[in-house]
């Protein structure tokens, strides 16, 4: 019997689930099709490169789809590929969050030593917690839990501005970053309930309240902030690229950028670029010639590629010196395995942070929906209808407590990640045995605790890289869902206008709300005096200092000087006067760095907080403003939007995807 028909009686069997759908794993016997897999997959189209002289593109297997049963090394080799086209995805947040503590002016220890067990934690959460969707569970009330799909999660981007901003607020604040991570962890526990609540509302109404033009700008505003970041890190590092003039106007000379082994030079400097020039480069090179197993796992392949460059380059100092770009510190003193907790942190909670994450899971469940569509597209499965509408429910559930549960195994929020719907539409493999294997790959990868060392060791140049094409993807994919709908009339054209015009500005100039001032140094003065809401604005106590109310005066005769020290008054025979003080509050922050507060009124300065942390992270901004022109702008008729036009609309390309 032919391959063809096998895949042709798996698909149209009918679904016998059993323990959530673990029986798709019942492929495997110790036979070499059940092993291998020789006649169940053509191989020859996963591993043979693009080159132009292969005489096009080779034949696309046939589909094999979720219930589908396969052989032992098919469902590692597709797995280990879901699981390498998340890997950039994964380790970027925690690696953001806690780099953010490694910076000398805002350093904390203890944060930044956690960086490699955050690393490690993330890919054992994104491993356990993915189970959760790939496994469909029925709960009463004909409600079910988890998609039964490959909607594999990991950390959510969407909640990175904000927890930057938390752990940044707080160690400059002079307290614990640790215990600022787990405020921020605290805050998310209590957030994510929004998520399980709408995941009991219809996805119809859903997409009613957020259309694609409200949920493509908030999307598109989420790869616009952190595109800027990635920059920041190919330059050299957040820190050293956030305060290089305001260090300048400080101290008079530029902050210099550490993160890159035991090179220190300043921000943009030649060498940080050629270093995130090698990862792009590569991804070019992958993406001309390189077969679909390399194409699916191009990110991290180009991350591993950039840090080889580095490892294997180093950088000659004035003194002839050689300085490494990697050092392998950390990696010689990890151990062999770890696991979740064994770095804690104290929960919580940050007042100012709650709306903007409640607004954060909101958005989360609104691209939820769009990627379990995505995955039913390209998984052969309808993308509307009763079974649609359960898969979504059930995917936004288990986001939810996906959420609730991340933040209890001391990772940030995990959401769905759409990237892997591409995996499966180029793949051609659908089974859920391939997602289980993911996530083996992913609990792997965690455990292996000098993986996360090495992870950790990698220069922000090269990191900077991957992230700026890595956020950049999540850019376009906002793009892709404002653009699905076709024509683009005029309301939708004025309200993304309006939000992206806002938001995108706010991307470039975060800190246009607290007077244009940047992070820290000079910046954290203009932050306290002037701004949208100053800070001294919120402040209960201020710093008191004495001044001379009246100078000293020397009196000898009818000659009264102002100008002369005691000494010399003696000494001409005059009688001298010494100085009045007095006390006076100080309200104007020269040339403290921001700290120029005793006592800050709290309850004023959450709210203050909280807008500003609104008004500075460009989803939060741009999406309120796109979801309140919405529900205020008038639908208008389709023929009041082209009158006096003939524009022929593109064609999607054949076999083209949306995802």
């Amino acid at each position: 019997m032919s391959a063809e028909k096998d895949l042709k009686e798996v698909e149209e069997a009918p679904a016998k689930e059993s323990f959530g759908g673990c029986d798709s794993c019942s492929g495997v016997s110790c036979t070499p099709d059940g092993l291998i897999g020789l006649n169940t997959y053509d191989w020859k189209y996963l591993c043979i490169p693009t080159l132009p002289c292969m005489g096009g593109p080779a034949k696309s297997p046939p589909l094999l789809k979720p219930d589908a049963k396969l052989p032992l090394m098919l469902s590692l080799i597709m797995g280990l590929q879901h699981a390498l086209a998340m890997l950039g995805g994964i380790i970027t947040p925690p690696s953001l969050i806690s780099g953010d503590a490694c910076f000398a002016w805002q350093l904390d220890q203890e944060l930044c030593d956690s960086k490699q067990y955050m690393i490690s934690a993330a890919l054992i959460c994104s491993g356990l917690l993915s189970l959760v969707q790939i496994l469909r569970w029925k709960l009463v009330g004909g409600y079910t839990l988890g998609t039964g799909l490959i909607s594999v999660i990991g950390t959510s981007f969407t909640f990175l501005p904000i927890a930057r901003e938390v752990v940044v607020s707080e160690i400059q604040a002079g307290r614990s970053g640790m215990d600022a991570y787990g405020k921020f962890l605290g805050t998310c526990l209590a957030a994510s309930v929004t998520e399980l609540f709408i995941s009991f509302i219809p996805p119809r109404y859903l997409k009613k309240v957020f259309p694609p033009v409200v949920s493509g700008t908030c999307v598109c505003l989420i790869g616009a902030g952190l595109s800027v970041a990635g920059l920041k890190y190919w330059g050299g590092g957040v820190f050293c690229a956030e305060n290089d003039m305001s260090r300048a106007a400080a101290f008079g000379s530029p902050q210099i950028c550490t993160g890159n082994g035991d090179v220190a030079l300043p921000y943009g400097d030649v060498h940080y670029f050629g270093l995130g020039m090698s990862v792009m480069i590569f991804l070019v090179f992958i993406q001309a010639v390189g077969s679909p197993f390399m194409k699916n796992c191009s990110v991290a392949l180009a991350l591993f590629f950039g840090f080889f460059v580095a490892g294997v380059s180093s950088y000659t100092a004035e003194d002839g010196s050689s300085l490494p770009y990697v050092n392998s510190d950390k990696i010689d003193q990890a151990g062999v395995f770890t696991f979740l907790w064994t770095t804690t942190f104290n929960i919580g909670f940050y007042p100012p942070a709650f709306i903007p994450l409640l607004l954060g899971f909101v958005i989360t469940a609104v691209e939820t929906v769009g990627d379990i569509q995505a995955s039913c597209d390209v998984s052969g499965l309808p993308i509307e209808g009763p079974d649609a509408d359960s898969r979504i429910q059930g995917g936004l559930l288990a986001d939810g407590a996906n959420s609730f549960l991340a933040c209890l195994m001391t990772c940030p929020p995990n959401t769905t990640f759409s990237q892997n719907n591409g995996v499966i539409a180029i793949t051609r493999c659908a089974s859920r045995a391939a997602g289980i294997a993911c996530c083996f790959w992913l609990i792997l990868l965690g455990c292996f605790e000098k993986f996360g060392a090495a992870i950790a060791s990698i220069p922000d140049a090269v990191l900077g890289g991957m992230t700026t094409f890595l956020f950049a993807n999540v850019l376009v994919s906002g793009i892709n869902i404002v653009g699905g709908s076709g024509n683009m009339g005029r309301r939708t054209r004025f309200i993304l206008a309006v939000s992206l015009g806002i938001g995108v500005g706010v991307s470039a100039l975060p800190n246009w709300a607290e007077g244009g001032g940047l992070a820290g140094f000079h910046g954290g003065n203009l932050k306290h005096n002037i701004g949208l809401w100053p800070a001294k604005d919120v402040c209960e106590v201020f710093p008191t200092e004495e001044y001379e109310s009246e100078p000293s005066k020397c009196t000898k005769g009818a000659y009264v000087a102002t100008s002369m020290s005691q000494v010399d008054c003696t000494g001409m025979g005059g009688v001298y006067t010494a100085p009045v003080t007095a006390t006076r509050t100080v309200t104007t922050c020269i040339g403290n760095n921001g700290n120029c507060c005793v006592k800050y009124d709290d309850s004023k300065k959450m709210w203050r907080d909280s807008l500003i942390i609104i008004m500075k992270t460009p989803y939060c901004i741009g999406t309120l403003l796109a979801l309140f022109l919405h529900l205020l702008l008038p639908f208008e008729t389709e023929d009041e939007d082209t009158v006096g036009e003939n524009v022929e609309q593109p064609m999607k390309p054949e076999g083209e995807i949306n995802l």
